[in-house]
């Protein structure tokens, strides 16, 4: 009688060591990949330079994301939760951290407006951006946040006669395949910040209000 309750208080404890081992698996499993593969890309399909060039702009952005969400690390883009609902950081990869891709995105669409890119100067219009948002909530339908207000002005005037913000909330379903579509719901968001750049700076006001800085 003895030994066959020993025999089965084993088999119990077996059930359960087999049990914590797996999920010491899978939670070392999911800190490898976090460790090896969380590195956002951050690419847009580029879009083709205008010719002829209407004439010559500057950009300049400022990175002023709060410190909990970017602004004290600037690669940082936001957060996934594992199983266990433990949060671990989103990166950005080191040669694509944000104000770096937004000042490219907002260059590359200028060019396929026709405009070309130029150095600062006081005689110069300056396209001025400010990032507020970048960043990824990390819920389980996790929201892809992009928030930059801009302004085309000279560089020592203060006031604007234009003005815009882009506003992207783009979301993503946790799901198969890992960190990767994370990555492209990224992706999306900037191609869909691509594509209201390009509509805004095709319009008539955007050229008239460069037309009244030169």
């Amino acid at each position: 009688m003895i030994s066959n309750v020993s025999l089965a208080l084993e088999g119990v404890e077996g059930k359960i060591m087999k049990g914590m081992l797996r999920w010491v698996t899978v939670a070392l499993v999911f800190l490898i990949v976090v460790s090896c593969s969380n590195a956002m890309q951050l690419a847009y399909p580029k879009p083709q330079p205008l010719v002829p060039v209407k004439g010559e702009v500057s950009v300049k952005i400022d990175d002023q994301r709060i410190p909990e969400r970017g602004g004290d690390e600037p690669l940082k883009v936001g957060i996934v939760r594992n199983t266990f609902g433990m949060p671990f950081a989103l990166m950005a990869s080191p040669d694509r951290e944000p104000t770096k891709v937004m000042r490219e995105l907002l260059s590359d669409c200028l060019a396929a407006s026709g405009y070309k890119i130029v150095d600062a100067s006081s005689q110069t219009p300056q396209l001025h951006a400010v990032l507020k948002v970048f960043w990824s909530d990390g819920y389980q339908h996790s929201r892809m946040g992009l928030l930059m207000p801009m302004e085309f002005k000279r560089v020592a005037d203060t006031a604007s006669p234009w003005n815009y913000t882009v506003d992207i909330n783009t979301g993503k379903t946790w799901g198969m395949g890992g960190f990767s579509q994370f990555n492209g719901a990224f992706n999306k968001m900037l191609e869909e910040a691509k594509d209201d750049l390009l509509e805004q700076f095709a319009k008539p006001e955007f050229e008239e209000a460069y037309i009244s800085l030169r």
